[in-house]
């Protein structure tokens, strides 16, 4: 007799587990879903560097990306910038590309990368740059904001504010 209400108990564990377990692949298929088709998008797109040379992100298909949404105004992307450019020299040889975009105009980009000695590609978004960054995944309009997308195009990690040189060369080993 006390058997069975052990076995039930058991069962609506397991059917549980079950269900939640469905729920969780489910969202990760849509959030995949969603993620696939905003890099997609991101490889669409064409920007205009510091030097107003047309670039289309298409360029690093194929390379793992760290890409960073930032601006000149923003403090912490100000105090971030050195640390990603230390990043993007110690890969140079790598499959792995540092990209900044902008969120900003030409000319303080063009500014900012002369005084600071920036040597990665620095993209001009504009303010359509949030735009996109909600798209890869930015839950509030905060920057920097950064994405890390694997060479086969799909998003591995999003982080919402400035992130350590540590922690990023974590990921990417």
């Amino acid at each position: 007799m006390k058997r069975r209400p052990l076995l039930i108990a058991l069962g609506l564990g397991a059917a549980a587990a079950l269900c939640g377990g469905a729920l969780l692949a489910w969202r990760r298929t849509a959030r995949s879903t969603q993620s696939d088709e905003a890099v997609d998008y991101l490889f669409s797109l064409t920007f205009e560097d510091a030097d107003d040379a047309r670039r289309p992100i298409s360029a690093w298909r194929g390379k793992k990306l760290v890409v960073n949404f930032w601006a000149t105004w923003c403090v912490p992307c100000v105090e971030e910038m050195p640390r990603l450019q230390e990043l993007a020299d110690e890969l140079k040889a790598s499959n792995v590309a540092v990209i900044g975009i902008g969120v900003d105009d030409a000319d303080n980009i063009r500014k900012f990368r002369q005084q600071h000695a920036i040597r990665f590609d620095l993209l001009v978004a504009g303010f359509d740059g949030m735009d996109l960054a909600r798209r890869l995944g930015n839950p509030q309009p905060v920057l920097p904001y950064t994405v890390l997308v694997s060479p086969d195009g799909r998003i591995e990690e999003q982080y919402s504010g400035p992130i350590s040189l540590s922690e990023l060369r974590r990921r990417l080993s």
